[in-house]
């Protein structure tokens, strides 16, 4: 198992960070999500990859907009994602731990992790 943190700042409110987070599909800032459908509790998500696969999501914690937690499972690869946001305003502070097994020896989650967020970044314009 390999764990990871990452930090990132976002010149916009953490409610719309949050929204872009929980919405991969808006505006298409995922690059690598085709659809997503998502549960009539919203904790339960599947994602359509750009390449085939499906990535299963079940959140166990999600406080709109200071906290998102879910495990996650994609063919071998599972795991568990907690996203921390903090700030007001025009300001968001992201903080981001992901815990990942299945991805062999030579797997880097936390470029994974740090793609993600740049994608977000571009998404948001901040």
């Amino acid at each position: 198992m390999k764990t990871c943190v990452v930090t990132a700042s976002y010149s916009c409110d953490p409610a719309k960070v949050w929204l872009y987070l929980t919405k991969p599909t808006l505006h298409g800032w995922r690059k690598d999500v085709r659809e997503y459908e998502e549960s009539d509790d919203g904790l339960h998500v599947r994602e359509h990859n750009t390449d085939g696969s499906t990535t299963e999501l079940h959140f166990t914690r999600k406080e709109k907009p200071r906290c998102l937690s879910c495990t996650f499972q994609k063919g071998k690869i599972s795991g568990t994602f907690t996203a921390i946001l903090l700030g007001g305003g025009d300001s968001t502070s992201l903080e981001c731990t992901m815990e990942v097994s299945g991805l062999g020896l030579f797997a880097k989650p936390k470029k994974m992790l740090e793609d993600r967020l740049n994608m977000l970044h571009a998404a948001l314009g901040a």
